[in-house]
């Protein structure tokens, strides 16, 4: 099963935007498969292949996803060769500029110029100057399940949400679970569908 993700450079791009004018974004989450019954059994998250094995803080992030793989009807296990999936993870957290603030003082056409009571018609105005917004944190957990018996990857999906930097949401140690529970919501879910979560506050 061959899925293209490149559309998820638009949708962080968006939800960075969102998060900026609006606190948390809504969790986008998209998933892919064959349109096939998934039988639940064993399963054993992993890192992506090249990269190292799971640290302290990448054991709790797999321990939340395990969970909900948990409540979806899968049995997880750890170092087990003989599980029936692998499960593929990676939790990313990207930081992005925020969106520049308009400033107070505005010239441009419309609303009268200078020291007359008239005006020029018209509606446009430009901001002078401007600071930027706090940065930005796109989190994003994805997962891929493989069978083991021949490496056919039978289902794929990622969970994103951002959030102002200085907000706890942002965390990525906060935002893991609520993205796992997004991710594995209504388990395998619409194939190349994208629906929205809300995020918590």
């Amino acid at each position: 099963m061959r899925c293209n993700f490149n559309r998820f450079a638009v949708l962080a791009a968006g939800l960075a935007i969102a998060a900026c004018t609006t606190g948390p974004a809504p969790t986008e989450v998209t998933r892919f498969h064959l349109g096939t019954p998934i039988p639940k059994d064993s399963i054993m998250l992993v890192p992506p292949a090249g990269t190292a094995a799971f640290g302290l803080e990448q054991q709790a992030y797999a321990a939340a996803v395990g969970n909900e793989l948990a409540a979806a009807g899968f049995r997880p296990v750890i170092n087990d060769p003989r599980s029936a999936y692998i499960g593929v993870l990676k939790v990313t957290q990207e930081v992005r500029p925020g969106l520049p603030k308009p400033s107070p003082f505005r010239i441009g056409i419309g609303g009268g110029t200078g020291g007359y009571s008239g005006g020029v018609g018209g509606g446009v105005s430009l901001p002078v100057g401007g600071s930027r917004t706090g940065d930005v944190r796109v989190n994003e957990v994805s997962l891929q399940i493989k069978r083991r018996s021949d490496e056919t990857m039978i289902w794929e999906g990622r969970a994103t949400n951002a959030a102002p930097a200085d907000v706890p949401a942002s965390n990525l140690a906060t935002a893991v679970p609520g993205l796992a529970k997004a991710l594995m919501a209504n388990f395998p879910g619409a194939s190349g569908q994208t629906v929205q979560v809300k995020s918590p506050k």
